[in-house]
């Protein structure tokens, strides 16, 4: 049976088949890297009652969400509580 394609032969039958095949690989020196380690803020505990909460999806603004997770983590506390406390803030000040 004749076909248009060329078999491939297999590298792992003839040792001296493989050995023409195979291409050098030639490495570049790898650069120098510096790692610096940055100081974790540390996370305040915030213990609330599983009962209470309540998971929900919200949709916003990219860069809106990136803003408030850089600030979340300066105040130490994670994304949903820093959400959380800012909406109990805009609520307490328009009286509500």
């Amino acid at each position: 049976m004749n076909t248009p394609f060329k078999k491939r032969t297999d590298p792992f039958k003839n040792d001296t088949v493989a050995a023409k095949e195979t291409e050098v690989i030639v490495e570049e020196p790898v650069k120098e890297v510096k790692v610096v380690e940055t100081p974790k803020p540390k996370a305040k505990v915030v213990e609330v009652s599983d009962e209470s909460r309540e998971k929900y999806t919200a949709t916003m603004d990219k860069a809106l969400r990136k803003r408030i997770k850089l600030a979340a983590i300066e105040a130490g506390v994670q994304v949903s509580t820093y959400i959380e406390m800012a909406c109990l803030e805009k609520l307490s000040r328009e009286g509500r």
